[in-house]
């Protein structure tokens, strides 16, 4: 008799310690997908803002290809003078906006 009452204490010792074992493994497994979701997240937006930055220099590359492959005519040297130099014809007249 002494023997069953050792083994029946052992039993619920043994099942509390092992449900303490998997509250605790649960607790974890949450707070780690949390973790994961939150990272997850975080790496998402990161992706987001550097294929708007390759998109806005593919369209830089798309312009100076562009500005590379025309021809060095007067039209090409007008727009050049406006836009690097600041320069305008005579008779033109300029608005400036803030």
């Amino acid at each position: 008799m002494a023997l069953e009452k050792y083994f029946v204490e052992k039993k619920t010792l043994l099942a509390s310690v092992v449900k303490a074992f998997i509250a605790l493994f649960f607790v974890f497994a949450v707070v780690f997908f949390l973790w994961s979701v939150m990272k997850y997240n975080k790496i998402m937006d990161e992706k987001a803002e550097k294929e708007a930055y390759i998109e806005q220099l593919q369209d830089d590359i798309d312009e100076l290809e562009y500005l590379v492959e025309m021809p060095l005519d007067d039209n090409y040297k007008i727009r050049i003078a406006r836009e690097r130099l600041g320069m305008c014809f005579p008779d033109e007249i300029i608005f400036y906006t803030d």
